[in-house]
């Protein structure tokens, strides 16, 4: 009797997320590539793919539908001194710069949609509960959209690795990867 065992098949379902094999983003020559620093707010009516690193942080990416205008920013804290040295390091100052810098570009309010990206949770925390910086970050972000009737359409966060996004301008697909 010839006895072989029975291969199980591989199925990449099965796997923990960060073991899933990563797909690279595609070759692109329709969108220039800008690299958003942390702190920064960029916004565009050309296409770009903005891409950004973030953990805790977050990035905002709004798109308006009809003009086909994006932007993004990358927001480490949730509040801080509006006139202090790289204030767009604060949500409280860089939502409102990301609105403002989107609507001097043509788009309309009532076209906009939202994609929020970070968030993880390191092991810092806020005196006032034991809130995790990333949660904080998240729900001020949250916090704007509401108050500026902006829909949410895309939300990739918490968890405990950071995230590679890439976000297009033009016609605002956006993903990200888990670092």
């Amino acid at each position: 009797m010839n006895f072989k065992p029975k291969t199980p098949s591989f199925n990449p379902a099965m796997l923990p997320m960060e073991y899933l094999p990563r797909v690279p983003a595609p070759p692109d020559d329709k969108h220039a590539r800008h690299y958003l620093i942390p702190g920064k707010v960029f916004a565009a009516a050309q296409p770009f793919a903005i891409s950004t690193i973030v953990g805790s942080g977050v990035a905002l990416c709004l798109w308006d539908s009809v003009q086909h205008i994006g932007g993004a920013n990358h927001f480490m804290l949730p509040e801080g001194p509006e006139n202090s040295e790289n204030a767009t390091r604060y949500a409280n100052v860089a939502n409102p710069a990301l609105l403002q810098r989107m609507v001097d570009l043509g788009a309309e309010r009532a076209n906009l949609e939202a994609r929020i990206f970070g968030g993880s949770i390191p092991g810092v925390t806020f005196s006032n509960g034991g809130e995790c910086l990333g949660d904080r970050n998240v729900q001020v972000a949250i916090h704007f959209l509401k108050m500026n009737g902006i829909r949410l359409v895309q939300s990739e966060v918490g968890g405990t690795q950071g995230r590679k996004l890439v976000f297009h301008t033009d016609d605002g697909h956006a993903w990200s990867d888990q670092l």
